[in-house]
C-alpha cells in the first residue's frame, strides 16, 4: 500500500458537509432557552476500507488518527461533520457549504490503470440550499432535503488542476437517542447515540467524468479502449452511520453503498463493476469537556 495514502482520513473524515445556518424562531408565542456553551476534545484512529475510484474491482485498507471536536452555543455548533452558524437562512431555507474529496491512486497500485497518469488526491467545496422538514442544522434530530454544487480541483501537492463540477440533490436523516431512551445494556453515564442516513443522486460534468474515467489515445492497450464520457448522470448512494457516546469515549462506524448503473461513463474500460461498498470503523477518547 501507498505510503502517503495513510493521509486519507484528514481528507475523507470530513469532508462530508459544513452547514452555515441557524434556527427560525417564532417570538411572538414561543420562547427557547439558549443551550449553554459546551465543548469536547478527543483523539482516536479510525480504520477504513475504501475502493480505488468508484467503479474500481480494487480497494485498500487504512488506518487513520481521528480527532474529535465538538462545541455548541446559541450561535454555533461544531461536530464531526458540520459546522453550522448564523450565516443566512430564510424560513426552512438554510445556506450550507458543501465539501467533498477523493482519494490519491498511483496507478501502478491499480490493475485497470497501470501506466496512465496517477489519480491525485481531489477536493470539492461548493454552495448547497437545504430545506429542513424537521429540525435544524443545529439539531440532534433533523430530517432535510439539499441540492449541492461543489467546483473539483485535484492536486498532488506541487500544483492544483481543474477536473470539472458535481451536482446533484441529496437526503439527510438524524435520530438522536439520549441515556433514558436507550436499552439498559447501552444505558448510564449520560450515554448518547446517533443514527444518520444519508442518500445522493449525483451528477458530474464531462470534464469530471473523464479525469476518473476517461481514456486517451496515448493510454490505449489490448486491455484498454480509448473512451470520452459525456457529462451527465454520475450514479447515486446510500449510507448509515452509527455513533454511541459514554463517560468519555466515542465510538462510530458507517456503510456506505455507491449504484453506477446508467452513468454516463458505464461504457469506460477503467469502470470494472458497477457497485461499491465503503466501510469505517472508530473510536476516541474524550480527554476536554468543558
Amino acid at each position: 500500500m501507498h505510503k502517503n495514502k495513510y493521509l486519507l482520513g484528514l481528507a475523507l473524515l470530513f469532508i462530508n458537509f459544513f452547514t452555515l445556518a441557524n434556527a427560525d424562531v417564532n417570538s411572538e408565542s414561543v420562547v427557547i432557552e439558549k443551550p449553554k456553551s459546551k465543548m469536547e476534545i478527543g483523539a482516536g484512529a479510525f480504520a477504513l476500507n475504501l475502493p480505488h475510484y468508484l467503479g474500481s474491482d480494487q480497494s485498500d485498507a487504512y488506518v487513520v488518527p481521528f480527532p474529535y471536536f465538538y462545541y455548541l452555543d446559541d450561535k454555533y455548533k461544531v461536530d464531526r461533520n458540520q459546522f453550522t452558524g448564523k450565516i443566512w437562512q430564510d424560513n426552512h431555507f438554510y445556506l450550507d457549504i458543501s465539501a467533498s474529496g477523493g482519494v490519491k491512486v498511483n496507478s501502478d497500485d491499480n490493475t485497470a490503470r497501470r501506466g496512465m497518469d496517477d489519480l491525485d488526491w481531489v477536493f470539492e467545496l461548493g454552495p448547497s440550499i437545504k430545506y429542513y422538514l424537521q429540525g435544524d442544522p443545529q439539531a440532534s434530530d433533523y430530517f432535510y432535503l439539499e441540492f449541492f454544487t461543489r467546483k473539483a480541483a485535484a492536486t498532488d501537492f506541487k500544483s492544483i488542476t481543474n477536473v470539472g463540477w458535481r451536482y446533484g440533490p441529496s437526503v439527510s436523516y438524524q435520530k438522536h437517542f439520549s441515556d433514558h431512551a436507550l436499552p439498559k445494556f447501552l444505558a448510564g453515564h449520560g450515554a448518547e447515540f446517533e443514527l444518520t442516513v444519508r442518500a445522493n443522486i449525483n451528477f458530474s460534468d464531462d470534464r469530471y467524468l473523464n479525469y476518473y474515467y476517461g481514456v486517451p489515445e496515448r493510454f490505449i492497450s489490448q486491455s484498454r479502449a480509448a473512451f470520452n464520457s459525456d457529462g451527465g448522470y454520475a450514479g447515486s448512494d446510500i449510507s448509515a452511520g452509527l455513533t454511541y457516546k459514554v463517560n468519555q469515549w466515542w465510538i462510530g462506524g458507517f456503510a456506505r453503498y455507491y449504484n453506477l448503473s446508467g452513468a454516463e461513463y458505464i461504457d469506460s474500460p477503467l469502470l470494472k463493476q458497477d457497485n461499491n461498498w465503503a466501510l469505517g470503523f472508530g473510536v476516541a477518547w474524550i480527554f476536554y469537556q468543558r
